[in-house]
């Protein structure tokens, strides 16, 4: 009799492989399982799977932030003013107007026409693909040089002839992004209408059909594109990895995704007690990357200083891969990716980055207390310097601050009679010095970026450096 149960069982087992309906059941049934056996294992899993995921993820907040507010693929987002606290995204500046365009070319390559540069407008910026690795530069830096171009972005498994006249991208996956900023002559308001009547000439279509973009202005529209650490960053996770192509390299990820519900060609339907212990992975994996990025994996730039270079190691030696002969470094890539938003084929070129997290005394910045940073004359930069100052937890600019950042091209900035130039920070501003004070907010850590626009020698064989920041008593 048992016997025959089980010829039964494996019948139906059968039938339901033929249907294509036992991968789904199986694979969801040990989730459960392993939720409910192995609570800490599945945790485990998707701990890492967050940190795995972090690019991707960071790319699909800011693409989320951008079809909240009207855009959709295809359409060209611009700030037709310079961009304010209301930007929730990871590091941005608001001394270039940003412009960013998304794909999805599933169905066919998409045509973007990059405008020649002017006289007036110096942009560059980067293609980048859906975990966030940089295809292509653009503008003067990038593969145009300046000149403008047809570029024409491929899709993974693309067959069809490839016309001429275009300069041509083959993206490993279907989501892809332009990240793009406009180096405008200073900081007025004549100068991002510049910018934007330049970004208007920009045009993204899918090949074979005709010139239908968009051009949707995001200014004083609040964007949130800072991934949320909880349960429902497995639902957005899921989602891509729906969309994607697995590549060989990610198939033992994918495998450990499983374990936990996800799967290509499933639906992922966590029970509340899954939940649980997917926010909790989730919240864990933020702080191991805030901590991981801020104090662990990049050194200080100068001897006995608290300045860091903005990128660890990984990027100049792997161009943003972050793939070596006999691994991939995810925990760099992960850290990383919490306080950026994109890459760049060529790095130095453009920009040079340094961060600080604490004060001269190796404290903490605490947006409740005031600082004081000088900034020595001849700072090594072409073009400007700028200082901005982000939320520690987010990478995000303070909510509702009314100034985020201090640059060399604020027309109201205050020089010294040497060239150095005092700035300050904290909750209070410095008595007739409130053009160089960026307001910080009680309660809330944060950290400065210190920004160098097309970097001289000096920023990188360390003759000019930056002095540490300084508390004020």
């Amino acid at each position: 009799m048992k016997s025959i149960k089980y010829i039964t069982c494996c019948g139906v087992a059968l039938s339901l492989l033929i249907a294509g309906g036992i991968s789904s059941a199986m694979a969801d049934q040990e989730s459960r399982l392993i939720a409910q056996r192995h609570p800490g294992v599945f945790k485990h899993r998707a701990l890492e799977a967050s940190v795995w995921a972090m690019p991707m993820m960071n790319f699909k907040g800011n693409r989320d932030g951008y079809f909240a507010n009207g855009v959709t693929y295809n359409d060209v987002g611009y700030f037709s003013k310079m961009q304010d606290s209301r930007y929730q995204l990871a590091t941005p500046n608001n001394t270039t107007p940003y412009f960013l365009s998304f794909w999805n070319i599933k169905e066919k390559p998409v045509v973007i026409e990059m405008p020649e540069a002017t006289k007036d407008i110096v942009l560059f910026g980067t293609f980048m693909d859906s975990w966030h690795r940089p295809m292509e530069d653009f503008g003067p830096k990038g593969a145009d040089q300046g000149k403008g171009a047809k570029y024409l972005i491929l899709p993974p498994d693309f067959e069809g002839e490839i016309p001429e006249g275009y300069i041509v991208i083959h993206s490993k996956t279907y989501e892809g992004y332009m990240g793009a900023r406009a180096i405008i002559p200073n900081s007025s308001q004549k100068s991002v209408d510049l910018a934007a009547d330049y970004v208007r000439q920009l045009k993204v279509y899918n090949l074979g059909e005709s010139n239908k973009t968009r051009y949707v202005d995001m200014a004083g529209k609040t964007i949130n594109s800072i991934a949320k650490f909880d349960d429902t960053y497995f639902d957005g996770l899921n989602e891509l990895l729906q969309v994607e192509p697995v590549e060989e390299q990610n198939k033992v990820m994918m495998g450990m995704l499983k374990s936990i519900g996800i799967k290509k060609g499933q639906p992922f339907n966590p029970n509340p007690a899954e939940r649980k212990l997917l926010k909790e992975a989730a919240q864990e994996a933020h702080d191991y990357m805030v901590d991981m990025y801020h104090n662990v994996l990049i050194a200080s730039y100068y001897e006995g200083k608290y300045w860091r270079f903005l990128v660890n190691k990984s990027v100049p030696e792997t161009g943003f891969t972050f793939i070596y002969p006999d691994y991939i470094d995810l925990d760099n890539r992960g850290a990383l990716f919490y306080a950026i938003t994109s890459s760049v084929k060529k790095m130095g070129g453009a920009t040079a980055y340094m961060s600080s997290t604490h004060d001269n005394n190796g404290v903490f910045l605490d947006g409740s207390k005031n600082y004081h940073l000088k900034v020595d004359a001849n700072v090594p930069a072409e073009q400007f310097w700028s200082a901005t100052a982000y939320d520690f937890e987010s990478a995000a600019w303070m909510l509702e601050q009314s100034k985020v950042s201090v640059s060399s091209k604020n027309l109201d900035l205050q020089v010294n009679k040497d060239g150095s130039a005092d700035l300050y920070f904290g909750p209070d501003a410095p008595k007739d010095m409130k053009s160089n004070w960026i307001p910080t907010t009680s309660g809330k850590q944060f950290f400065v970026l210190f920004r160098f626009y097309g970097p001289k020698r000096p920023v990188f064989d360390k003759s000019w450096q930056l002095n540490d920041i300084e508390i004020l008593k």
